[in-house]
């Protein structure tokens, strides 16, 4: 891979020339002297090429720019720490409106006839080692996704000769190869005379036989096709954008037709769409002032793409950005639903994973429940159903910018809070399996889906088949104040049969013809009390509750035959 031969080739640079047998070369004072002198040459290099120079030590220069920390710059300066960093440079055309490709040999008939107009970047990669300036060049690669080996080489040649000249021997010398880097390195070196730049190369290597290829240039691409398309696309986004800045573009939100593509603001790489540069600020000066900065996302309808952080820091001076970059962090880490803040100092804290909500602030080293926010009291419920869920909905606010992952986690919490809570209100938990169980009619004896019994009362394990905790079952007392059926429960329950009962009589004498059923032909079962209908003066009533015969002229129950208790001779009359 192009990256590790990039590491070797800087790795071999830095070692070399300052370290011989382990002894340094370079003295202690050339050292702190060439460290300043690094310093001041990296503060330049950031400051002309801004956003063109990465790494992280281009963005430690930024950082003491903007604070003037003057005391961090001397204790950088102290390290022993090698400066890196990247510059991504442009080629310039040149004054002749572009240039010419020749592509690979087997479609030479499709060559590239129309001049393009822009090429793709090339990469300076540089290190400072201990002797530079004073007594050697920089550490450096260039590496490129559209020139071959040979083509980097003798940019390699050309960077060196300009450190030889005495005229520049040792001053700082970065700037200068990228300015002929910029500048002249298309025109001087990699075109033809005819203004032809060379990618047909298709050999092993993809580099000329007679051409002695410099370590130091990595190129990227892994043939000539590569390169051709690398080049094409190059081609065709300066295009786009010199027609954008020049050609009247209209803003969706303000309508206004004319504006010049160079004040034109995209609003993410993601979705392309372009605004005016006064409706940019305006949306974004009004979400900060109103720390809705979530909101913040492309105002296309049916596009949701969030607005790119470099958008936002073009249009908002410094210390408007540090406050949206503080909002949106706050705003993140409240919708991350293992992220809980700790009681102490207030830091945020991620919960450890498993159901213990345990949070251990990195900060304090203060461990808490990250539920009641006290200390960590292990496997102890510190809060009820009813809190838990409360907890748990409390951080429902901002699920919208959840993950997948974690909504789908903070869902099935939320879930399983939901079901404890209403169990904890209507139902009892299982002593054997602790599942929860709701009761909606029946005795109380319950049996679980793990196969155990036990009491709806008391929630206490019944053994055997249950019945002996209950008292009098089969004539013997039982072994607590439990009662299998509650008596309130059987009441209600035979109120509302009784009510059918007689609602089914009244329709059925109805549909007869018989008189209407009552409060005269109203009958209670001398066993049950159980409310009965009598029907066209028939003193003998079956219970429909317990099914007792019994009579309603004298109370008795009625054992045998009917003609047993009724007719001549008899104490009661059927019907009468």
């Amino acid at each position: 891979m192009w990256e590790e031969k990039l590491e070797r080739s800087l790795t071999a640079q830095t070692r070399a020339p300052y370290r011989e047998n382990d002894v340094p070369v370079t003295p202690e004072s050339d050292r702190e002297a060439n460290r300043s002198v690094q310093m001041d040459e990296l503060d330049a290099l950031v400051s002309i090429f801004g956003e063109r120079a990465l790494g992280e030590d281009a963005e430690d220069a930024k950082r003491r720019m903007e604070e003037c920390d003057f005391d961090g710059r001397e204790a950088v300066g102290k390290s022993d720490r090698l400066f890196r960093f990247t510059l991504a440079l442009k080629c310039e055309t040149g004054d002749d409106g572009g240039f010419s490709v020749k592509t690979r040999e087997e479609t030479a008939a499709a060559a590239l006839s129309a001049k393009l107009v822009a090429a793709p970047e090339i990469f300076l990669e540089v290190i400072f080692p201990a002797d530079y300036p004073a007594r050697g060049p920089p550490a450096y690669a260039i590496r490129a996704n559209w020139l071959s080996n040979s083509h980097l080489s003798a940019l390699c040649a050309r960077l060196d000769d300009m450190f030889s000249d005495e005229a520049l021997r040792g001053q700082p010398i970065v700037y200068e190869w990228a300015s002929f880097l910029q500048e002249r390195a298309l025109t001087d070196v990699l075109l033809t005379d005819d203004g032809v730049l060379d990618v047909s190369e298709v050999a092993l290597g993809w580099c000329g036989e007679d051409f002695e290829l410099d370590p130091r240039g990595v190129t990227t691409c892994q043939s000539a096709l590569d390169a051709e398309f690398a080049l094409l696309r190059a081609d065709a986004l300066a295009r786009r954008e010199a027609f954008l800045a020049s050609a009247d573009n209209l803003c969706k939100l303000c309508f206004c037709d004319q504006v010049k593509g160079v004040n034109m603001r995209q609003i993410s790489a993601t979705c392309r769409h372009h605004f005016c540069v006064d409706c940019v600020e305006r949306m974004v000066e009004v979400h900060v002032r109103d720390g809705s900065v979530t909101q913040l996302v492309c105002p296309e309808p049916r596009c949701s793409c969030a607005m790119d952080p470099s958008v936002v820091r073009a249009v908002l001076d410094g210390e408007q950005f540090e406050k949206y970059e503080s909002m949106l962090l706050a705003k993140t880490l409240d919708s991350m639903p293992d992220v809980v803040y700790c009681p102490r100092c207030e830091t945020p804290v991620l919960e450890d994973e498993g159901d213990d909500h345990c949070g251990r602030c990195i900060n304090c080293m203060y461990a808490f429940c990250t539920l009641c926010r006290d200390a960590w009291h292990a496997g102890a419920e510190c809060l009820n159903a009813a809190q838990r869920l409360a907890v748990l909905e409390g951080r429902r606010a901002g699920n919208s910018q959840m993950s997948e992952e974690a909504l789908r986690k903070y869902r099935e919490e939320l879930a399983d809070a939901t079901a404890a809570a209403y169990v904890a209100k209507r139902g009892k938990r299982c002593p054997e399996c602790k599942a929860g169980v709701e009761k909606n009619e029946g005795c109380n004896k319950m049996t679980c889906a793990c196969g155990a019994y036990f009491c709806w009362t008391c929630g206490q394990k019944l053994s055997g088949d249950g019945y002996s905790h209950y008292r009098n079952v089969n004539g013997e007392d039982g072994s607590s104040a439990c009662q299998l059926f509650d008596l309130a429960a059987v009441e209600a329950w035979e109120d509302q049969m009784a009510r059918l009962n007689l609602a089914g009589a009244a329709n059925d004498a109805a549909r007869r013809g018989a008189a209407n059923v009552g409060g005269a032909d109203i009958a209670r079962c001398v066993r049950c009390k159980a409310a009965n209908a009598r029907f066209d003066r028939n003193n003998h009533i079956r219970c429909w509750a317990c099914d007792t015969h019994f009579c309603r002229a004298c109370h008795k129950v009625v054992i045998g035959k009917s003609t047993d208790h009724y007719g001549p001779g008899k104490p009661c009359k059927q019907h009468g």
